[in-house]
């Protein structure tokens, strides 16, 4: 019997000495137990091809534990936080954020946000011609005539979004000093609505060549016919489309009276008040000293004008939150969204294809009044109002599970 517990205290003394020991190297060597916080960038994953992402994704915070030792060696850039865009197409996409940490020894404790908002555009294409602009004046003794490109137009490859953006695509040919007829290679440059954004939009080729003759002082040029529209229909109807006839004029006259000339407008037609589609004759404002080269001084323009259509849906209201922290109850279930447009575009739109949605994921405990976005209109479609337009509700915090 004294064998026996003899042995048990020893193993009791060696158990002892084991715990101090591993104590001591978790306190003393590795450090104590503590939480930082980084912030790291979230990087998408298996973006599907012809697809591209048009919002700043961002960072995320993220709190992560281990031993003083580790944690305090690392940096925000050891850190992996991934959104995974496996199978999803065009729209917007709440996706979760997945956080890998650089060791095993670290442990991940919260990632803020957990979920992202992703926008995905698919990857479209659009040629337009390359217009010729001058700056500076020539050597008097030369004159220059009509440029001559290559190529004549570019492809530009982007969102369709960003594509709609640009107005048009030009090269900027400077003459100071140019005496006789000369060879260019430029850049092709972009111009754009309002300073609006253009990013990831390629341009092939990126670059022209420009000849430019001289000796003869009439050049031509060809230019679009823009229609000088004014007035809207009667209520309850819409222009649908615009077309002229003929689009594009070619202009002839002296290089001085050409050069800042991209277009020329009809005379003004008054379309208010109309009720169907009418076709007008009329004719071109063609600047002093500039004729066309054709003789031909009028276009027809064909307005389209169809009534609108209302269209009422009844559309299940969606609430986007924070469903690990929080509860919410919402005043209403579903809105009105009372719609017109085109009867064509509105028939293949249900309260299955269309979204109401307040988005409250970023918000706290509290009551709120939040506006309704609606998604999923096809082109054309115009809100006429939503009711409610805003709603109440309110957001606690889920009680602790014991």
């Amino acid at each position: 019997m004294r064998k026996f517990f003899a042995k048990v205290f020893n193993l009791l003394v060696i158990s002892f000495i084991l715990a101090v020991a591993l104590w001591y190297y978790a306190v003393g060597v590795q450090g104590p137990i503590i939480t930082r916080s980084f912030k790291v960038q979230v990087t998408p994953i298996n973006l599907a091809n012809g697809v591209y992402i048009t919002n700043e994704i961002g960072d995320v915070t993220v709190k992560a534990e281990g031993s003083s030792k580790v944690i305090l060696g690392i940096n925000a850039s050891d850190f992996t936080a991934l959104v995974n865009l496996a199978g999803k197409e065009e729209g917007e996409y709440l996706v979760p954020v997945e956080v890998r940490p650089p060791s095993s020894s670290i442990k991940i404790k919260s990632v803020s946000p957990a979920k992202v908002k992703v926008s995905l555009e698919k990857i479209s294409t659009m040629k337009l011609p390359i217009i010729v602009k001058f700056t500076g004046k020539p050597d008097p003794n030369f004159v220059p005539a009509n440029p001559i490109l290559t190529p004549t137009e570019v492809t530009l490859t982007g969102p369709m979004s960003r594509l709609r953006n640009i107005k048009s695509v030009y090269v900027e040919v400077n003459l100071t000093g140019v005496s006789k007829p000369s060879t260019f290679v430029l850049p092709v440059m972009l111009s754009v609505k309002d300073d609006a954004s253009v990013e990831s939009v390629q341009v092939n080729p990126s670059s022209c060549v420009v000849k430019l003759p001289g000796k003869n002082p009439i050049i031509t040029k060809t230019v679009p016919v823009v229609p000088d529209i004014s007035g809207v229909p009667f209520e309850g109807f819409a222009v649908k489309s615009v077309t002229v006839d003929p689009s594009v004029v070619t202009l002839q006259g002296s290089f001085s009276d050409l050069n800042g000339v991209s277009s020329v407008s009809t005379v003004p037609i008054d379309i208010n008040g109309i009720t169907e589609s009418k076709k007008y004759t009329v004719k071109f404002t063609l600047p002093d000293d500039v004729e066309a080269s054709n003789r031909k001084t009028e276009c027809t323009v064909s307005v389209s004008v169809v009534p609108l259509k209302k269209e009422v849906l009844e559309v299940p209201l969606t609430v986007n939150y924070d469903s690990v922290k929080y509860d919410v109850s919402v005043s209403v279930q579903t809105v009105s969204v009372i719609l017109y447009g085109f009867p064509d575009e509105l028939k293949s739109i249900t309260g299955s294809t269309v979204s109401a949605l307040v988005d409250v994921s970023n918000f706290t405990e509290g009551e709120y009044d939040v506006p309704v976005t609606v998604r999923g209109l096809p082109k054309g479609s115009v809100i006429a109002t939503i009711v409610p337009r805003t709603v109440h509700l309110k957001i606690t915090k889920k009680e602790a599970t014991p």
